[in-house]
């Protein structure tokens, strides 16, 4: 197989209160923004309560004591503690703190749910043992009754920031998609999503959907169980996509939300074929499939074949797509061509490239009918192929798979030569011994330049020079690039092996050494093994 699906993609944590944006985790390598809050131990109304001189043994103490102001004294100690010194959290959980702290959640004191809910959005962030603790201690039960509870916008920024933070652990995920999900969707998502009328809506604030969108970045990142749990969430992708469209047409596609609904939809297209069947019944029978992948077992046919008729798929283009359907219809394929012409987040055209991705990364008649889709009808290709020679190595690397899993339909090689070529030749051509980072990328990009040349080889013909073979021939021979090596080795032998080509090669100086060689020799004929040949 020449490419696997996207990698799934998170934003792990949500942040400390008034913490200096920072990187989060990711699967892929994308860096995620940070939520900002409001300063340490801000209450409902912007009062700022003076930090008293304590430690926080006293702090945590203060905590169980049946004076609220006390309480709230213990209480924003600890917040700021645990934003400004890392070992303050751990210290926090050895003293016991996070029950009573959780405890305040229930208080009927406004200041005190919300510098309760600030303290351990601080003490969970990048802590796992704390988030299991806050499990442990029934915490999530009680994060998400003051949800449902409260009006209080800060309360509410906090609380979701919190379960941000607590989506972080993948063994939370489960109960979070059991039980915060659904409430997160009815009360937060669908009426932010499809808010028109601010006298009729309640009112959320953007930071409050940013925060849950965010959270849901995560669990969407679980197993395929949850994945699809989430995908059947009633209302949840129709209002991902619907806010992300209203975003784009209001010529704001780089807004922070945008980024997590299209890395959500982006991870609940991961293995979509085989975790919804039922979507795509058309394909069940093998009589009625197109063939022209069938002709393409190896990298060594590359035979023009003539264009199969497509199969019929009328849930692509209905008129009002619902839930999962939302996924592989061609108003969602047009969504992520237009984000990437407009969008400047490189997190967000990785995204974007990652649902294209995994929609086209089978070799499948599915996969086979969005490539097409995405090339001939929306004529994505002027959108897609700048990234192939971004500076950002997690974009250039997703870019590089979609164009390689659309490059194994053969109807499509021919339009694709022209515009894609010149890109993948050029990152070749530049080829240093210090990307061994892009090893992947530089040997997806050897086999689409392989297969495409091979199809079209007047075009194939323009990309030969002294440049891009010397740098074939250094990557070829180094041990470092494990996989762009092979590849390599492949294309040099297999250029050589073409009279057309090797007419032009002899016609530039080089000589045969440079292409059949023990080097070459090993790669192509394990590749060879490897499809069957």
């Amino acid at each position: 197989m020449m490419l696997e699906n996207n990698p799934l993609v998170s934003a792990s944590q949500s942040q400390f209160i008034n913490i200096k944006p920072s990187s989060s985790q990711s699967q892929i390598g994308t860096k995620v923004p940070i939520t900002r809050s409001k300063s340490e131990g801000s209450g409902t109304n912007g009062a700022t309560v003076e930090m008293p001189d304590i430690g926080l043994e006293e702090a945590v103490r203060y905590l169980s004591l049946s004076d609220e102001s006390t309480q709230l004294r213990g209480a924003s100690f600890i917040q700021h503690q645990a934003f400004t010194e890392d070992e303050a959290k751990e210290k926090v959980w050895r003293l016991s703190g996070i029950p009573p702290l959780i405890k305040l959640l229930k208080s009927d004191n406004l200041q005190l749910q919300q510098t309760a809910a600030s303290a351990l959005r601080n003490i969970v962030f990048k802590d796992k043992n704390n988030k299991l603790e806050v499990e442990r201690c029934e915490g999530i039960e009680a994060i998400l009754t003051l949800l449902k509870n409260t009006n209080v916008e800060e309360t509410q920024k906090q609380l979701t920031g919190l379960l941000w933070n607590l989506s972080s652990a993948d063994e939370l995920k489960p109960e979070l998609i059991k039980n915060a999900m659904p409430l997160l969707t009815e009360s937060i998502v669908v009426p932010y999503s499809l808010w028109t009328d601010i006298n009729t809506c309640k009112h959320i604030d953007p930071e409050v959907f940013y925060n849950t969108t965010g959270c849901f970045r995560n669990l969407s990142c679980a197993s395929d169980k949850e994945r699809i749990s989430m995908r059947n969430c009633t209302g949840l992708i129709d209002s991902l996509i619907t806010y992300v469209q209203t975003q784009v047409e209001r010529g704001e596609p780089d807004d922070k939300s945008v980024e997590n609904c299209v890395c959500i939809l982006h991870n609940l297209s991961y293995q979509l074929e085989k975790e919804a069947p039922d979507h795509f019944p058309e394909f069940s029978n093998p009589d009625v499939s197109p063939q022209e992948n069938k002709n393409n077992k190896s990298i060594f046919n590359h035979k023009r074949t003539k264009t199969q008729k497509a199969v019929s798929f009328s849930a692509m283009e209905v008129d009002k797509p619902e839930g999962v359907n939302w996924l592989y219809h061609l108003k969602s394929l047009q969504l992520y061509l237009s984000l990437l012409g407009f969008s400047q987040k490189e997190a967000t055209l990785e995204a974007c490239c990652g649902a294209l991705q995994n929609l086209t990364a089978s070799k499948s008649p599915v996969s086979t009918l969005m490539s097409q889709t995405i090339i001939e009808k929306l004529h994505g290709l002027p959108v897609i192929s700048p990234l192939l020679n971004s500076p950002n190595l997690g974009l250039q690397k997703t870019a590089m798979s979609l164009v390689g899993n659309i490059s194994r339909v053969a109807s499509l090689r021919s339009t694709m030569a022209k515009e894609i070529l010149p890109k993948v030749s050029t990152m070749v051509s530049t080829v240093t011994p210090k990307m061994v980072e892009s090893d992947r990328s530089i040997s997806t990009a050897c086999r689409v330049m392989h297969t495409l040349m091979l199809a079209e080889p007047d075009i194939g013909k323009t990309m030969l020079n002294q440049k891009l073979i010397d740098s074939l021939s250094l990557l070829s021979s180094n041990v470092f690039f494990d996989t762009a090596r092979k590849d390599a080795g492949v294309l040099l032998w297999s250029l050589w092996g073409e009279k057309d080509f090797q007419n032009v090669l002899k016609k530039q100086g080089m000589n045969k050494d440079t292409f059949i060689n023990a080097v070459t020799a090993t790669a192509y004929q394990g590749v060879k093994n490897m499809n069957g040949n």
